[in-house]
């Protein structure tokens, strides 16, 4: 059997994009650098102005660059955030090539080991700051503030960690979830009760690594279970 596509001719502007993306992720160009002029580009790339403004569009819709005016204004390479991951995530899921259940596996891995480096690694500030942040989750507000309230703790843990890498994958993760449950628009307490990160925030306090990686574990375990409940609820009202 062929699995072989035809060959399909490149548009020079996606030649062009491609390269210079590259060029970036191999760190030629690094966050805040500015990439050549246009009228370097042209001359590199041997193309004509259209070519290049549409391959620099490309890369700004990518999230990849910021375009600067100005005299001394240009093409400035971004800092890769896990918004832009969270993004490219977001858009598998909605293609059909990411499952929800895969969501919650990824981070019912990640998030452990997550709260475990945070317990180690976390300043005496942010620990502070953890210890707020789970008390400012019993202001009276409503959805969905409630849910962005409560999502901080795992935003901040995240910072914690000193794990970069971690960070953005994590926070892409709490990001699709928050993305996706919020068209079942549950009742925060129903789905994410006050206390829940009680145990967790003590062990990382305590700087109890191992314990720390639990309370995350057993944390996650119950609200996975109480979203697919929703969920469930949510898609048997829809589908009557």
């Amino acid at each position: 059997m062929n699995h072989f596509q035809p060959i399909k001719q490149v548009k020079a502007s996606e030649e062009v994009s491609n390269q210079l993306h590259q060029a970036i992720f191999q760190g030629r160009y690094g966050v805040g650098d500015k990439l050549p002029s246009e009228r370097e580009l042209i001359e590199t790339f041997q193309v004509s102005r259209t070519v290049i403004r549409e391959a620099i569009k490309r890369l700004e819709a990518k999230g990849l660059i910021e375009i600067k005016q100005g005299a001394t204004g240009g093409a400035f390479v971004k800092e890769f955030t896990f918004e832009r991951l969270s993004r490219e995530c977001h858009d598998l899921f909605f293609l059909g090539k990411m499952s929800f259940s895969e969501i919650c596996q990824a981070r019912l891995a990640i998030e452990p080991m997550v709260a475990g480096l945070a317990a180690i690694n976390g300043t005496d500030e942010q620990i502070q700051a953890l210890i707020e942040a789970d008390n400012n989750e019993n202001q009276t507000i409503e959805y969905p503030e409630t849910v962005q309230l409560r999502q901080k703790v795992h935003y901040l843990l995240a910072d914690m960690c000193q794990n970069r890498f971690l960070t953005a994958i994590d926070k892409s993760l709490i990001q699709i979830v928050a993305n996706i449950t919020q068209k079942f628009q549950p009742d925060t307490n129903l789905i994410h009760p006050l206390g829940m990160h009680k145990s967790i925030i003590d062990a990382v306090v305590a700087r109890d690594q191992v314990q720390a990686e639990i309370a995350m574990r057993e944390h996650l375990t119950e609200f996975i279970s109480r979203l697919k409940f929703i969920e469930d609820e949510y898609r048997h009202q829809h589908e009557a």
